[in-house]
């Protein structure tokens, strides 16, 4: 593959659909066939596909991308647990040029949005488990939450420096970016303007681009109509017509998630992280001031 990728490699519910979007809207940029291709993960992984992975061959990658056309110079590809994925450390290091952005999320808020999205995006959380109790059973160990091994380590998924250590010690740091989802949310020309330099595309591009918003996190209001949309949806051809039958389907059948009653969990999980935060901040030189408790 003559064009260099782009991995938007982590971490879940931190923004990597929306900026799969802004990257592949860029007529510089090629999108994957499907914004989460899965490639890397590794066996037993909830993402995992067997028909298609690095075990396949690593050339099957290609197939994760249309033909590539004489105005392409940047491929990107979004599997947010890559970060967590063995396969994808040890391989993703060897493609020629290939490059890694891990967007952090503030961990409380990170480790909140994984409950709802596999709650009611989803169904790997039982509808009826409380944040309070999801949080229980993640620290016993107690529930496999359908095999969704994010679900089941989000504490120690949100404990992003280990993680990040490990690529560091794989990847060229001139090859690896770590940004924050602060920076995402409040300043999207800025850093998809910084990513442009940094990857060799023309950030002029974004001078008047809308920064549209994608994959938010949804209670659903009808949940026996939920779980008919989790068992068709894949199924669909991917085109305009999906996308606005999604779109009225969430206007009809969803509601934004609610979450005030646990501001108490949420204060004990972000004191909870404070000192591995500090850390991470200096390892990686990150303003992380804002994830304070």
């Amino acid at each position: 593959m003559s064009a260099p990728i782009l991995f938007l490699a982590g971490v879940p519910k931190a923004g990597t659909s929306s900026l799969f979007g802004w990257l592949a809207d860029h007529p510089q940029v090629q999108g994957s066939h499907e914004k989460e291709s899965c490639f890397f993960a590794d066996p037993g992984s909830h993402v995992f596909r067997p028909t298609f992975n690095a075990g396949q061959g690593i050339e099957r990658l290609a197939d994760a991308f249309p033909p590539l056309d004489a105005a392409t110079r940047l491929r990107v590809e979004g599997t947010p647990s890559t970060i967590y994925s063995r396969t994808a450390l040890a391989l993703i290091p060897e493609l020629p040029k290939a490059r890694a952005l891990f967007v952090l999320r503030e961990p409380a808020s990170q480790i909140r949005s994984v409950y709802d999205y596999f709650r009611d995006n989803w169904d790997y959380i039982p509808a009826g488990m409380s944040f309070p109790d999801y949080l229980a059973a993640v620290r016993a160990g107690t529930q496999a939450f359908g095999g969704n091994e994010v679900a089941a380590n989000a504490l120690a998924c949100a404990d992003y420096l280990p993680w990040l250590e490990r690529w560091r010690d794989r990847l060229d740091p001139a090859r690896m970016k770590v940004v924050t989802f602060d920076r995402l949310r409040t300043d999207p020309n800025g850093l998809v303007t910084e990513i442009a330099d940094w990857c060799g595309i023309d950030p002029a591009f974004y001078a008047a681009y809308a920064f549209p918003v994608e994959n938010e996190s949804y209670t659903p209001r009808n949940r026996a109509l939920q779980r008919l949309n989790i068992a068709v949806r894949g199924a669909l051809p991917k085109g305009r017509v999906y996308s606005a039958a999604r779109a009225l389907y969430r206007t009809l059948n969803t509601r934004p998630p609610e979450r005030d009653g646990d501001a108490a969990f949420l204060v004990d999980l972000r004191r909870g992280f404070a000192e591995k935060n500090a850390r991470l901040a200096e390892a990686f030189d990150l303003d992380l001031s804002g994830w304070a408790p």
